[in-house]
């Protein structure tokens, strides 16, 4: 199976940079990857990093899998965590899209650039 490429830079990043630092990206990243990230955090899952990819891949269960070397059920198990840790389904199009806008201003501001206030320190790292 073909697994599609990372996605390079584009229109959400230049968007972002746009925008410069803004509390309310902050706080929109905050309240759709909070949750994920504390568990993550707390028991050193990569929920994050499963969600970026399931989503870097179009929602493609089986691309998941590959891409990340496990198995699909793993990757089941994992959304449906998320899913239970958020109360939102990442398989739902507007869910998925919000979360996806949420991990872009997250990799904006964790590479330096804009989608951060600059006075609020990181709080899903």
């Amino acid at each position: 199976m073909d697994v599609p490429p990372t996605p390079r830079r584009g229109a959400i990043e230049d968007l972002l940079d746009r925008l410069g630092p803004h509390q309310g990206l902050d706080d929109f990243e905050h309240r759709h990857l909070g949750p994920i990230a504390a568990y993550d955090r707390d028991r050193g899952t990569s929920l994050v990093a499963t969600l970026a990819t399931f989503l870097d891949v179009g929602t493609n269960l089986e691309a998941t899998a590959v891409r990340l070397g496990t198995h699909r059920n793993t990757i089941r198990y994992r959304l449906r965590r998320i899913t239970a840790l958020t109360g939102r389904d990442p398989h739902d199009p507007q869910v998925a899209l919000e979360l996806h806008l949420a991990l872009r201003i997250r990799g904006a501001r964790e590479a330096g650039g804009s989608g951060s206030h600059p006075s609020t320190p990181s709080t899903l790292t």
